[in-house]
């Protein structure tokens, strides 16, 4: 942005919601040194562990379990690496101040696992009287017909219903392997899921766009995420996740792609009708967004130093309505893969969400210090 356009950006900046939000993150500098807080572990022995949402009908946190796959069918997946299935996926939940506060609400959803990860349950959405999951894949439609019929859920939006049962909607993998609007490879392996009225918006990270899925199950396209250069060369979007803001639009975070590079990914926002426009950056490797009660955007980072790095540490970022910076949560933080916020402010994060299958996820809550 040049110097003139940012003099233009700040006198726009005035005490409207989405306007004071959206200058804050533009015009922010500086990192700050971490809060005081308490990182507290109240779920274990989760299997794969990735998105997460609070559920206000229930009054409990939701979690999605990608599961371990299975010894198969299997088929080739991305690069023609072996996948295979398993019905190992699940959805836990997690009600604060109840003595058994955890419990499955539905297990045997489908899985797949390769060389590198397992793919599966990514996240969930319990709003609007229903619970929305997307499924991830990794693959094209010959790798999801070679799994079997059980495998009929991966790649799709879908609800649960109250007996656990998982109902698909909306099919990405065949507007994927039909349009292709990235013009790589045919990827279906969406990672975030919105409730919208009459649908939902999702992240289809493996073809790099946001899609709107009705509950007929009609999907569309709303937006191609653009690639980037860095050093003379294209670095693939990959968005992770979507989340409503308190100003009514949309933000996306951005993985980027591999290998990694510090510090290159970014926040995009969407408002209703618009293209998404990049409102802040800096981060590497973001996997999920929330938003605080005062209506301060948390970013989470998979890991600080990179997916690539041996250090699994990742970090919770807060970004004051200011744009400055306050790194939330560190220490303790192995792959982490989703966090929301609950009503009376406690931040829930799920933990060690990339080990192969093992029951070692966790389930964290942060309660920050005053600010």
């Amino acid at each position: 942005m040049t110097p003139r356009g940012l003099k233009m950006l700040r006198r726009l900046c005035t005490a409207t919601l989405a306007t004071a939000m959206f200058c804050g993150l533009m015009t922010g500098a500086a990192s700050q040194a971490g809060a005081d807080g308490r990182l507290d572990v109240v779920a274990e022995n989760l299997v794969t562990p990735r998105g997460l949402t609070w559920d206000a009908h229930a009054g409990r946190v939701l979690v999605t379990e990608a599961g371990r796959g299975g010894p198969g069918p299997c088929a080739p997946g991305v690069g023609g690496y072996p996948a295979c299935f398993g019905a190992t996926g699940a959805i836990t939940s997690y009600t604060p101040g109840k003595k058994r506060g955890t419990e499955r609400i539905a297990t045997g959803l489908p899985s797949v696992i390769n060389e590198f990860s397992v793919l599966g349950l990514h996240d969930i959405d319990a709003s609007r009287g229903r619970i929305s999951v997307v499924f991830g894949l990794g693959g094209e439609l010959a790798t999801r017909n070679g799994l079997g019929p059980a495998a009929r859920g991966l790649a799709q939006t879908g609800t649960i219903d109250r007996k656990g049962r998982l109902h698909p909607v909306g099919d990405l993998l065949a507007f994927e392997q039909r349009y292709n609007p990235h013009r790589a490879d045919v990827n279906a392996n969406a990672y975030g899921i919105v409730r919208v009225p009459g649908g939902t918006l999702v992240a289809e990270a493996g073809g790099n766009n946001i899609l709107s899925v009705t509950d007929n199950g009609s999907v569309r396209m709303v937006a191609l995420m653009p690639d980037q250069i860095v050093d003379g060369k294209p670095l693939e979007s990959v968005p992770s996740t979507i989340v409503k803001g308190p100003d009514g639009a949309f933000y996306i975070s951005e993985y980027s792609g591999e290998p990694t590079q510090l510090g290159k990914a970014r926040i995009w926002r969407m408002a209703p009708g618009r293209k998404p426009v990049v409102v802040t950056s800096g981060f590497t490797g973001v996997i999920d967004l929330a938003f605080d009660r005062q209506g301060r955007m948390l970013v989470l980072e998979l890991a600080e130093k990179g997916f690539d790095s041996p250090d699994r540490t990742g970090r919770l970022v807060r970004v004051e309505k200011d744009g400055s910076r306050t790194v939330l949560a560190r220490e303790g933080l192995e792959h982490p893969g989703g966090v929301t916020v609950a009503p009376d402010g406690d931040i829930y994060l799920t933990n060690r969400t990339t080990s192969l299958g093992e029951a070692n996820g966790q389930l964290l809550r942060l309660r920050p210090g005053r600010s």
